[in-house]
């Protein structure tokens, strides 16, 4: 089934353990910074059901209809299919909703694929797994996952921190299911899902942290699990969209799990104590490929709306006819237009399983997600260098409506006879991407989303596909060792 905005709403209305500031939420649904947030996503699911978008979004099986997330790709087409909806999912938000219900639904269903891989480490481990994948995409759940520990003492593993339970672990094993203590993070969107997902992200665990080990999902209203959120960039549901046109609608919120002696039930544990599913299952599964797809279309949605607005802005002031200003928006132009080259060889180079499923070009997903931290912060630069002091003078829409209209349509007009309100409304939305809160989350969520980008990268340089460049080094090298063989003979 695929759920409407008000059937998503509904949902969040059962009981869970929210807190902002120190205070508990005691209605989601009804908290100032979550109101617009929540409209938003609730967006996304009705587009599902409109005319214009519904086929791009969603597919059918056995007379049912499902998020297009779910499917797992056996064609050529359906991954292009897929690549398509999320590019739908991605402009509705602008690529600002970075952990949206497509994310975690594209990743459950690269979970669902690897299922098998789960029965070496846990009894019907593979079943749990599939039957998890089914319950949420049946009920077209939002999910959220966590997946590191508390930032406390690095250097230590984490069975070797002061307090047992600081990094989350199993305090108990009953016929029931797991008792765990202790917590995990970083949740985005934790106080708006419906499921949380925990498990490892490729971090190496030491003998000693078996009771650490774990990955399983429960419902986010499960009693003992809190959500502590960090303080919300935007606090109050009255931003309008000329003067915020993204802080205004898209602020995801992170949060701190907290498991106070919380059951998962056996049937929602896939696998425990095994350190070597912990330090493999990233690495082994499909997640990463299936939820690098969105997160792929995603960037590239937002780095097409970034070097445009960077345009607009030195347009709006004929700063772009200066030579220095064409250099940096032609540099940021051809960063975005290598970011689409490296979607394009993900998808039409795909790689294809023994068993049929397509895959995503690995190399060329992994090489994105190291690239474009760089390339999205140099045109943010780039959005501030130019746009200098005139995106931190700008109106309110209040003063091209109140008295002062005239002066301020007057005065901050653009060149060309620009009105003022254009101008400023294009200045509003560069600041509201290079300076203003959500756009300063989105630049730290790129560096960091896909893992630590020193592990990432130092894997990559160790897996990489360079055959026909090593091929063609040691015929350089056989050039040069006959050279010199031949060249001793001869002398």
């Amino acid at each position: 089934m695929i759920r409407t905005g008000d059937q998503y709403i509904a949902g969040l209305e059962a009981p869970r353990e929210v807190y902002v500031g120190g205070e508990r939420v005691e209605d989601v649904t009804k908290y100032p910074a979550f109101r617009r947030p929540l409209d938003s996503y609730a967006r996304l699911y009705d587009l599902k059901h409109t005319a214009e978008f519904q086929d791009a979004m969603t597919y059918t099986e056995n007379g049912d209809r499902f998020d297009l997330s779910y499917l797992v790709p056996t064609t050529h087409d359906q991954l292009r299919a897929k690549g398509l909806a999320y590019k739908t999912f991605s402009e509705a938000s602008y690529g600002c909703l970075g952990r949206g219900p497509e994310s975690m639904a594209a990743l459950v269903a690269g979970l669902s694929v690897s299922a098998d891989w789960f029965d070496q480490y846990e009894k019907d481990g593979g079943q749990k797994v599939t039957d998890y994948y089914n319950h949420v995409k049946d009920n077209d759940l939002f999910v959220t996952h966590a997946l590191g520990n508390p930032q406390s003492d690095r250097s230590k593993p984490s069975h070797q921190q002061k307090n047992p339970y600081l990094h989350l672990r199993i305090k108990e094993k009953t016929s029931k299911g797991l008792i765990i203590r202790g917590a995990k993070q970083l949740a985005t969107s934790a106080p708006f899902a419906d499921e949380v997902l925990v498990f490892p992200n490729g971090r190496q665990f030491v003998p000693g942290d078996e009771a650490y080990c774990l990955c399983f999902s429960i419902p986010t209203t499960s009693p003992g699990l809190k959500l502590l959120c960090r303080e919300p960039f935007v606090k109050e549901d009255n931003l309008n969209v000329y003067d915020q046109p993204l802080s205004s609608r898209y602020e995801e919120i992170d949060a701190l799990l907290v498991f106070d002696d919380v059951l998962v039930p056996w049937d929602r544990v896939f696998f425990h104590s095994s350190k070597e599913a912990a330090n493999n299952m990233r690495f082994m599964t499909a997640v990463a490929s299936f939820a690098g797809h969105l997160s792929i279309q995603r960037a590239v949605v937002r780095s097409g709306l970034t070097v445009a607005t960077a345009m607009a802005l030195c347009d709006s002031v004929k700063t772009n006819v200066f030579p220095n200003v064409g250099e940096m928006l032609g540099r940021i132009a051809a960063m975005h237009k290598a970011a689409e080259a490296l979607l394009y060889r993900a998808e039409e180079d795909p790689r294809v399983a023994e068993d049929g499923v397509y895959y995503l070009n690995a190399d060329a997903l992994t090489a994105h997600g190291l690239l474009f931290p760089d390339f999205y912060t140099a045109m943010l630069e780039t959005i501030k260098r130019t746009g200098a002091a005139g995106l931190m003078l700008t109106p309110t829409s209040g003063e091209f409506r109140g008295e002062v209209a005239d002066f301020a349509n007057t005065y901050f007009a653009g060149a060309e006879g620009m009105p003022g309100e254009e101008r400023v409304q294009v200045a509003k939305l560069a600041w509201d991407l290079a300076g203003g809160p959500i756009g300063q989350r989105l630049v730290h969520y790129e560096r960091f989303y896909i893992g630590e980008p020193m592990f990432v990268a130092s894997f990559f340089s160790r897996s990489v596909g360079l055959d026909d460049a090593r091929q063609l080094l040691a015929r350089l090298l056989e050039e040069g060792r006959k050279y010199l063989d031949e060249g001793f003979v001869s002398l």
